[in-house]
């Protein structure tokens, strides 16, 4: 039978709770719920989980249940853990995350790993990088975290995302080396060339918007996730501001959409850009590094 909610005047132990936990979350179909709870538990007592763990007889306060109820009730509405935690991990790293950005996604950790590798092999000084779309900043201050060099410019039309960016630039110390920018590179270019360039774009068309889970489609920003389009205009414009924008020996790494690599691949090509594919782990092909191509690869 299925465990009431906690009641308030009731004392709860942390044990008593990741039993509720596990049992409750698990009957309303929340992936990983023992992870889950105790997460939860950890945000609420500021505690790590191997604290937990040593702590199961540790009671909780009226006011630290209050918190866990109402993260218990947020998390079983699909609300994203990492929205609930206000955190999520990328790279190695802890970023700030909000409803007003995308959660950071193990698919851009390829990327992110294609980016890093490719500064530390070039041997030509790289000065200026730019972030199209950042979003939360995780991109490009994973890159920056790892190489000292370039310096970033991280644009993006919310004001609100480029808040959270922003903080999350401070919080790992790269804010001098991380600009922040409120930028529609849809309407306008930012000045000058750029020796790297990274963009996860909105890439999902809005048909398939609605076969997204619930935790996606109704909680994650629709202008981070669609172009209400074909999901391709992000890359035909990033076509057009090409010749401009990425320096001559630059390289540009963009995340790709399932599907999409075909179709991206031929508006590169007709930009008169050349592309590598990357695939992701599970064999999808997941990043497109691009270059002008006067440039020769091994």
């Amino acid at each position: 039978m299925r465990r009431p909610t906690p009641e308030l005047e009731r004392v709860w132990t942390v044990r008593d709770l990741i039993t509720w936990g596990q049992d409750y979350f698990g009957t309303k179909g929340v992936d990983s719920p023992r992870l889950t709870i105790d997460l939860l538990l950890c945000s609420v007592l500021g505690i790590s989980r191997l604290d937990l763990y040593m702590q199961h007889d540790r009671p909780l306060t009226r006011d630290e249940l209050a918190q866990l109820r109402e993260y218990v009730t947020r998390r079983s509405q699909r609300e994203p853990l990492q929205y609930i935690l206000g955190r999520g991990d990328f790279y190695g790293l802890q970023f700030e995350v909000n409803p007003a950005v995308l959660i950071p996604r193990p698919e851009t950790e390829i990327l992110v790993d294609r980016c890093i590798r490719w500064i530390k092999a070039t041997h030509t000084p790289l000065t200026r990088a730019l972030d199209i779309g950042t979003g939360s900043g995780c991109i490009a201050l994973a890159v920056a975290h790892h190489c000292p060099e370039p310096s970033w410019t991280c644009i993006d039309r919310s004001h609100e995302a480029l808040d959270v960016a922003r903080r999350n630039a401070q919080q790992l110390g790269l804010d001098e080396r991380c600009t922040m920018q409120v930028l529609d590179i849809l309407e306008t270019m930012p000045p000058g060339s750029f020796d790297v360039i990274t963009m996860n774009p909105p890439y999902i068309a809005p048909e398939e918007v609605q076969t997204l889970d619930d935790e996606v489609r109704l909680h994650e920003p629709s202008m981070a996730l669609t172009d209400n389009a074909d999901g391709l205009t992000f890359y035909r414009r990033f076509v057009e501001i090409a010749p401009a924008c990425l320096a001559p020996n630059g390289r540009a790494f963009i995340e790709l959409g399932y599907g999409q690599a075909d179709a991206v691949s031929a508006l590169m090509r007709e930009g008169g850009l050349e592309t590598i594919v990357v695939d992701d782990l599970a064999g999808i092909p997941r990043v497109l590094e691009v270059f002008h191509n006067h440039i020769t690869t091994a």
